[in-house]
């Protein structure tokens, strides 16, 4: 009946501060923001224009994101438009529901300066 008894977990922290930062490497989900590049033929085409798609979340403003890009990737942000997709109706067996809302904003950068993680492989 070993499965019964229980053994005290011992917590591990192997937080390494020793790291060295990595350059041009950004984390984006531990900022309000959530930007996430997004990969479409359309956003591939646009890129080519010095326009760059990220997915973020819904109560984001324009200027947020903005920060945001300059901030990371030390680049010239000229404007944002904001694309706010609609929810679409699903079913799941029984179940009608909604999904969530989707955010994108679309990047304009200064002529001449490019995004070199987000182009496309």
């Amino acid at each position: 009946m070993s499965f019964l008894s229980r053994k005290k977990a011992t917590i591990i922290n192997n937080n390494n501060t020793d790291k060295p930062s990595q350059a041009g490497v950004v984390d984006f989900k531990s900022t309000s923001v959530g930007l996430i590049p997004l990969m479409s033929e359309k956003s591939t085409r646009l890129n080519g224009l010095g326009q760059y798609t990220f997915i973020v979340n819904a109560k984001v403003s324009k200027i947020e994101v903005k920060k945001a890009i300059e901030r990371a990737y030390g680049v010239r942000v000229v404007g944002v438009n904001s694309v706010r997709l609609p929810r679409k109706n699903v079913t799941r067996g029984r179940v009608h529901g909604t999904t969530k809302i989707r955010h994108h904003m679309i990047v304009r950068l200064a002529k001449g300066q490019t995004l070199q993680s987000t182009k496309a492989v």
